[in-house]
């Protein structure tokens, strides 16, 4: 595809791939961590509620200080939000209702950033190469899609294999399984695409 012949946008799809696939993670086991580990079954939807507002509120934030400090500043600033809510999580067990709503709103504001700076630095690159942004976003797309199914195929099969089943009790080793690959997984995701980002030249959002 002619666009990945351009290093700036493949860096930024690479870096898209790697960033998005924390949330894709935590999107697969959202429900099996809250049913399981927190043991709070029924909780699941008023904390998937918190977090896209969360996220919904944050977004336009996000913006205004991007044009502030500039975009790489801002998202570097939500990736680190992100990682320290992901971190916070791996020690949560049964009943700490609280502190994983409180966790749903770092990691919503967090993926505000994420939603909001990403793609505007993609189109900008996107118009500064001269490229047709409707073949980039549909490249931009099918990334998340690869992130969420690399996440289900791969996950899954891992948790089913230390006898997790959803709606049974769980053995030890498949709790802690499930509490690595929901909050500690992300959290390493998360700083390589720090590593990434730190790396990369990116346009100014304010840039004419």
């Amino acid at each position: 595809m002619p666009l990945l012949r351009v290093p700036a946008l493949r860096r930024l799809l690479g870096l898209a791939l790697v960033n998005a696939t924390p949330a894709a993670v935590t999107s697969t086991l959202f429900l099996f961590f809250v049913e399981s580990r927190l043991e709070a079954p029924g909780a699941e939807g008023p904390l998937l509620l918190l977090f896209f507002l969360s996220a919904a509120v944050s977004a336009p934030v996000w913006s205004r200080l991007a044009a502030r400090i500039g975009a790489k500043q801002a998202l570097l600033q939500g990736m680190v939000l992100a990682t320290g809510a992901f971190v916070f999580a791996l020690f949560l067990g049964p009943g700490d209702m609280f502190l994983f709503a409180l966790i749903c709103l770092a990691s919503g504001a967090a993926m505000g950033a994420d939603l909001v700076l990403l793609p505007a630095l993609f189109a900008r690159e996107l118009a500064r190469q001269g490229r047709g942004e409707a073949a980039g976003f549909a490249l931009w797309g099918f990334v998340s899609k690869l992130s969420l199914s690399l996440a289900a195929l791969v996950l899954l099969p891992l948790l089913a294999s230390q006898g997790f089943a959803p709606g049974q009790p769980a053995p030890p080793a498949a709790l802690l399984l499930l509490t690595l690959l929901y909050a500690g997984l992300p959290c390493l995701l998360k700083l390589a695409a720090i590593a990434l980002l730190l790396r990369l030249d990116l346009p100014e959002l304010t840039d004419d």
